[in-house]
């Protein structure tokens, strides 16, 4: 009996270890086909201007002060000469999806609610669309759920003082 069990142990996780390597490889053609490039590609001036090159933060007074406190900027030294190795490109890769759709399905409850309650709390989207920093410093779009009011007016505090209002 033990010997049967450890077979089917065996066998179970073997099965599991191809279905999910055929799942990220049917996934990953799907997404190639879906977004070939970024969703920025074909628009230039949405372009991160240090994509792919090596950068240093240079200190400057002159600058404004950045979400880190610090005043500077960023300045491209040279390109980046980076080979992704086998285990970045797949495994890690490989581990990261399955993990993540094990974790979409555990709290997909959680989620549902969540967008239930946003869209009992104020009419509008459930979600909200932002642009982000990608590997190599392209750019991305992210989509998370939506936290503020669509009725919140645009507004600009500093310090706590309404200062203008943005466009």
């Amino acid at each position: 009996m033990k010997e049967q069990t450890k077979k089917n142990i065996k066998t179970a996780a073997t099965l599991t270890g191809l279905a999910l390597g055929a799942t990220y490889l049917v996934m990953r053609h799907i997404a190639k086909k879906q977004y070939p490039d970024s969703v920025y590609a074909n628009q230039p001036e949405e372009q991160n201007p240090v994509e792919g090159k090596k950068v240093v933060f240079v200190e400057d007074i002159s600058d404004p002060v950045n979400a880190d406190g610090k005043q500077g900027h960023l300045e491209a030294v040279e390109n980046s000469t980076h080979i992704p190795t086998f285990y970045e490109s797949y495994i890690k890769r490989g581990i990261d999806i399955a993990l993540s759709f094990c974790g979409l399905v555990v709290l997909s409850p959680v989620y549902a609610a969540t967008a239930l309650a946003i869209k009992k709390d104020d009419p509008g989207p459930v979600f909200f669309k932002q642009k982000r920093v990608a590997q190599n410093k392209g750019y991305f779009e992210l989509v998370k759920f939506r936290s503020m009011s669509v009725n919140t007016p645009n507004l600009l505090f500093i310090k706590g003082k309404k200062v203008a209002k943005t466009a």
